[in-house]
């Protein structure tokens, strides 16, 4: 189902952070193609696997990690390039690193959507990572697991494959 994230890599249709640091400008979007608008899959291209919402919860501060891809709506997201919030399908609530953490290792997790900058993720298709606004620091799949059950958060960007992610 998930069979273009290794396909991923040599397109370079992937998320990054629109940050200075990584691009050098301050355009929210930038580079060739992007996803298209609506629900869509994350996927990690270090593990093959599906970014969600663990254990199909929908309550705040709820976990992110990665999953053997299956498509529920738990793997579902909408991203939204005017706000840069991504949504998760089944809880309604957003992706951010939470707790507003800016340290390395802060984990990633759903709260309900209130837009503040640890909400916001931006790309850049030809760096292939996802960036978070208020910390500068890239989504990935902690400790570079493969495993299911494994937790997603951020760190410093490195652009290795656990930090590249794919969309389908």
């Amino acid at each position: 189902m998930f069979t273009s994230i290794r396909r991923m890599r040599s397109a370079s249709v992937v998320l990054v952070t629109a940050t200075v640091f990584l691009t050098g400008t301050t355009s929210a979007v930038s580079g060739a193609a992007a996803p298209s608008a609506g629900r869509t899959m994350i996927g990690n291209l270090h593990s093959g696997k599906c970014l969600e919402i663990l254990g199909w919860n929908t309550a705040d501060w709820a976990e992110a990690g990665q999953w053997t891809c299956h498509g529920g709506n738990n793997q579902q997201w909408n991203y939204s390039y005017t706000t840069g919030l991504i949504q998760n399908v089944h809880s309604g609530k957003c992706l951010e690193i939470l707790g507003w953490s800016t340290a390395d290792g802060a984990l990633a997790g759903q709260w309900t959507c209130h837009g503040g900058n640890n909400q916001r993720w931006y790309m850049n298709t030809s760096a292939g990572l996802i960036g978070n606004l208020h910390s500068g620091k890239c989504l990935e799949v902690l400790g570079w697991s493969t495993a299911d059950w494994a937790r997603v958060g951020q760190w410093t960007c490195r652009g290795g494959n656990n930090q590249r992610w794919g969309w389908t």
